[in-house]
């Protein structure tokens, strides 16, 4: 933890262990001072003015402490925060798919968290080290033999609390582990909720077999590793007393004491047990951020060996000029976990022009969905390429590539503000009128009133923002399969010529045969493979002359 804060600002972390150090050593202070008056050693028109400079000396170096450690952590987990975004925008769609959104959004609420949490802890680490360090001095003034004593046992102390620190250690790692199995569990719950209202056994045996066990599951490591530590602070706890008991009991039999020093000795050391023990049970939250820390760690390393080249937030958009798109022998595969097997998509040769409305076609699992994510971009191709406007699509310009595409998709996500998108267009008010929403949402400062709609509703919304985008390639996966016929024939019949009026190139994942003699082509694919290519609108446009 010092090191990562070390690295984040050294100057405010030398501040903040300084303004601890002066804390501490001002506390020491404070209680010779109170034992010396008890004791009236030191001269008594003296006493109120120390007493009441070391208070502040406390008070002000704690805050101080504080403070600057507060800002520190507060701005670490905002970098962060922002860092470990930045980098999951960047970093390749299908790496993302593989880790998974319970594991991404556990780093960036779990783990930060902890790593919040430990490094605001830490001015009361460095506050209650000093007082320790301020009060070994004390007592070393007061007698080096017994002060030799108590540092024996607190070194003892120390060095037998390390030895059981890798089993609470080992059990915090594998209850971290199981938070990320039990937020998958949790997504399941949210998402999959009336599913599993539908089907009562199916309620149970997912509550018994997945998020109760690793609801139990997490507790059971955690509530292992918490006894653990509670263990090792009992130990160095009954540590403490002894020498208290040895100091009051033992040591004046071996040895003639004057009894004040006795009773300094005991004062002092009892003021001391509780920043020890406030070290000691620091250990779990340090021991649990570290194990975040490595694990946020490790996804940034892990992201940024996938990314290609960051996000430039300044750069220009790309080129709205768009003369021809086209896929040369292109391959993808990838594993079916319910089917067991491998499936292969392609080899794809298409090619596209502008204004060109194209329906793709086939049956569940015969590669559409996985056909667009290629040619918009998301995934790569295994052989073969993409050509855009003549130029061949790699990792240098892929993210410019990204850029000519307006995509929904059948399980879109639809943001309540219009980002990045001029939302002061005339044309805005005219398509809530046209998509029949005028009366449920406005656009008020580039923020819909409202997104709590039904999931036709909502498609239709996204289809406005989509609009707005006036990108020169668009991509519909079963858009019309949540609505009304009325829109369904609005869709198909108005809102995609006029797009293709407007030169753009529509491409449309459909079941809805009964409009595709709109389609310049209909492209059919079967088990990842090209079965067909027809021209519905030219043969519409044949017999219509004869």
């Amino acid at each position: 933890m010092l090191v990562f804060l070390c690295r984040s600002s050294w100057l405010t972390l030398i501040g903040v262990l300084l303004a601890g150090v002066i804390s501490g050593l001002s506390s020491a202070a404070l209680v010779a001072l109170i034992n010396s008056t008890l004791s009236h050693s030191l001269a008594a028109e003296l006493l109120p003015w120390l007493f009441g400079g070391l208070s502040i000396a406390v008070l002000s170096s704690g805050f101080l402490s504080h403070y600057l450690l507060n800002r520190l952590s507060a701005k670490i987990v905002c970098d962060l925060r922002v860092h470990i975004s930045r980098l999951i925008l960047a970093a390749p769609y299908p790496y993302l798919q593989k880790l998974g959104k319970p594991m991404l959004l556990a780093h960036l609420t779990e783990d930060i968290s902890a790593i919040a949490n430990a490094s605001q802890l830490l001015p009361v680490v460095c506050i209650n080290c000093a007082v320790v360090i301020g009060c070994m001095a004390y007592l070393s003034w007061l007698s080096w033999h017994l002060a030799l004593i108590l540092g024996g046992v607190i070194a003892f102390g120390v060095l037998s609390s390390s030895l059981f620190r890798e089993w609470p250690k080992n059990a915090m790692l594998k209850a971290r582990e199981e938070y990320d199995v039990l937020s998958n569990d949790f997504r399941a719950l949210t998402e999959g909720i009336r599913e599993l209202k539908l089907h009562k056994q199916r309620s149970d045996a997912f509550m018994a077999q997945s998020l109760a066990a690793s609801a139990e599951a997490y507790r059971r490591y955690s509530f292992r590793g918490a006894v653990a530590y509670v263990l090792v602070n009992q130990w160095a706890q009954l540590l403490y007393y002894s020498v208290i008991g040895v100091i009051l009991y033992v040591f004046p039999v071996w040895q003639a004491i004057d009894q004040k020093m006795i009773g300094g000795y005991a004062l002092v050391f009892l003021f001391m047990m509780s920043p020890l023990s406030i070290l000691t049970t620091s250990l779990p939250v340090f021991s649990r951020a570290k194990v975040s820390l490595q694990k946020v760690r490790q996804l940034g390393d892990q992201l940024e060996s996938r990314v290609v080249s960051a996000d430039e937030p300044d750069k220009p958009e790309s080129s709205a000029h768009f003369s021809g798109l086209s896929l040369q022998g292109v391959t993808h595969s990838f594993h079916r976990e319910k089917e067991n097997r491998n499936f292969t998509l392609g080899p794809i040769d298409l090619a596209f022009k502008p204004g060109e409305l194209v329906f793709l076609v086939g049956g569940n699992g015969s590669g559409k969905t996985t056909l667009a994510m290629l040619l918009i971009g998301l995934y790569r191709p295994e052989r073969g390429f993409i050509r855009y406007n003549g130029e061949v699509v790699d990792d240098s310009n892929r993210d410019d590539y990204l850029q000519n595409f307006s995509v929904i998709f059948s399980d879109f996500y639809l943001f309540d503000e219009l980002y990045g998108i001029a939302n002061e267009s005339p044309l805005i008010t005219d398509y809530l009128q046209r998509l029949h929403l005028h009366h449920k949402v406005q656009v008020e400062n580039g923020r819909f009133s409202s997104v709590n709609l039904s999931q036709g509703q909502r498609k239709r919304l996204a289809l406005l923002v989509a609009y707005l985008e006036d990108r020169p390639f668009y991509v519909f996966d079963e858009w019309a399969a949540d609505q009304d016929p009325e829109f369904k024939h609005l869709f198909y019949t108005e809102l995609l010529p006029a797009l293709k009026n407007r030169g753009k190139t529509v491409l449309i994942i459909s079941h809805d045969d009964r409009y595709f003699y709109l389609a310049d082509r209909c492209i059919k694919l079967e088990e990842g493979r090209i079965t067909a290519i027809d021209k519905p609108a030219a043969a519409a446009k044949q017999a219509t002359s004869h």
